[in-house]
């Protein structure tokens, strides 16, 4: 008897093979399949038109799609070569293989209202328990996207850019004049660029250049709309407001700890690991992200926002009235609480913090450590300003203040929204709502960066990393649905048949 089994590569096979029966059966492709085939996708089949060749059925690229994205799977090149070599993608593809070319196209020109796929998604984990949809954390982190540093520019770079390739330009046509000379206007024949030598060559590099003098031209018109739209003097000076990238001029230059660069800042709203509204902007902090993260999440949920957890990051003046006025119970720590609480329980608050001068109510002026007096100069946009009165002379004044006052800005409603927010969150119930964050909206960020290999985006513009963004939020969120159904150890298909009548495109903005 042989030591081994039959091995025969050319043996064919007696019936047709049927896909399916070449995956686990509890392969995660089944349920991607079966929600897609139970989603309205109305939204996509009306960006299609009548005219021209069939084009693959939305349902089955999105299928492919979702997948790819839950494997990691980005590239239309690399999808592409799923479609052959992988049988979980021809199993949803039904063997069909769309080139790479067509899965970049449908991506580009079809998904537009992604994120009324996406909500449909959200309530899906609704129906199935999944989520609350009153309770979220947010959160952002920043992301590389597909712009360079090396092609972010200011008014000033771009004025010397533009001159230099005129001057090329110029001698270019110099050349082209004096074609049948041995030296050109300005240098001599074997003083030319090497790419200015060959007329063919030389073409080529002009219509280059011509090309990038029109995208610095339209990244100084940029700069300048920045600029008129700028609201004072600081906004004017930030560099999202100095500079334009000619990549990808939504693109802004932020600088990380580690001393490297993204240019992008990605926003998301979570329940229990499920991502329920996403975004991204172009700004450094994450400050001005708490109202439109709010909005977004109760208009893809439909349904109100009760409870918000986010870092100090989120902490604003105007976000904390935000969230009192729409009543939504906030924990968001001030970015100094840790700090100060800190300086407070080991009794070492510096000697000239502001905590150390007293207020007197009567006179409506501040005594400073030392006995001098600090009085009321002027009142600016809902703040009270005061200024020392004896300052040059004070023989301590260098460990007081580098200024030659020193002032005091007191903005009484934002000193009562820290005071109130730091006496929840260190209330037992506040500590155990703000912990609940680190469990919620952290992880998430881990799966889309080590899992799903998000840690840069391969689209340009703001309208295509959303979609780009969208296609990574439905595919956690179909990882957590899958994890969630071999948990609970039930079928998509019966939860689908229970909550199927929910699935229905949210109204989104």
């Amino acid at each position: 008897m042989s030591k081994f089994k039959i091995y025969n590569q050319n043996q064919g096979m007696l019936l047709p093979l049927d896909l399916k029966d070449c995956l686990p059966k509890d392969h995660i492709a089944f349920m991607i399949n079966d929600v897609v085939d139970n989603l309205d996708l109305s939204a996509i089949e009306e960006t299609y038109s009548d005219l021209g060749s069939p084009g693959y059925y939305p349902k089955m690229m999105l299928k492919v799609l979702f997948y790819g994205y839950t494997q990691g799977v980005r590239s239309s090149r690399k999808i592409e070569a799923k479609l052959y070599e992988d049988n979980a993608y021809r199993f949803l593809a039904a063997n069909g293989q769309p080139d790479h070319g067509t899965i970049s196209l449908f991506r580009k020109e079809h998904l537009a209202k992604l994120e009324e796929i996406f909500a449909q998604i959200v309530i899906l984990c609704d129906g199935l328990g999944m989520v609350k949809l009153g309770d979220i954390s947010i959160d952002g982190t920043k992301t590389k996207a597909d712009a360079g540093r090396s092609s972010l520019y200011t008014k000033e770079q771009i004025k010397k850019l533009k001159e230099k390739i005129r001057e090329v330009l110029d001698d270019a046509e110099s050349i082209d004049k004096e074609e049948d000379k041995k030296y050109g206007r300005t240098r001599g024949y074997n003083e030319m660029p090497e790419k200015l030598i060959d007329p063919k060559a030389r073409q080529k590099e002009i219509e280059k250049l011509k090309k990038k003098l029109l995208k610095i031209k339209k990244a100084e018109e940029i700069i300048d709309i920045k600029q008129s739209e700028a609201k004072n003097k600081e906004e004017k000076e930030r560099i999202k407001n100095r500079t334009s990238n000619t990549t990808d001029p939504d693109a802004n230059l932020m600088k990380m700890k580690d001393g490297s660069y993204k240019m992008a800042n990605v926003q998301l709203a979570t329940s229990n690991q499920i991502i329920l509204s996403y975004d991204v902007n172009s700004d450094a902090n994450d400050k001005n992200s708490l109202p439109k993260m709010i909005d977004k999440t109760e208009n893809i949920t439909n349904h109100k926002v009760e409870e918000i957890k986010a870092d100090s990051g989120y902490f604003t003046k105007d976000g904390i009235k935000y969230c009192n006025g729409k009543e939504i119970n906030a924990y968001i720590p001030d970015p100094l609480k840790s700090k100060e609480e800190k300086e407070e329980r080991e009794n070492r608050i510096p000697k000239y913090d502001r905590k150390n001068f007293k207020y007197d109510s009567e006179k409506d002026e501040f005594i400073c450590p030392e006995g001098k007096k600090l009085v009321f100069r002027k009142h600016d946009k809902g703040c009270t300003k005061y200024i020392g009165t004896a300052c040059p002379g004070c023989p301590v004044k260098n460990e007081c203040t580098k200024s030659k006052y020193r002032n005091l800005t007191i903005d009484p409603e934002l000193e009562e929204f820290i005071t109130e927010m730091r006496a929840k969150l260190n209330s037992d119930e506040g500590k155990r709502k703000y912990m609940e964050r680190f469990s919620d909206v952290e992880p998430v960020f881990g799966n889309l960066k080590l899992n799903q290999g998000f840690n840069y985006f391969l689209c340009r513009g703001t309208p295509m990393v959303l979609i780009e963004l969208g296609l990574q939020s439905i595919s956690h969120n179909f990882v957590k649905i899958f994890n969630w159904l071999k948990r609970t150890k039930k079928s998509i298909s019966d939860c689908i048949t229970m909550y199927g009548k929910e699935i229905k495109p949210a109204t989104t903005q």
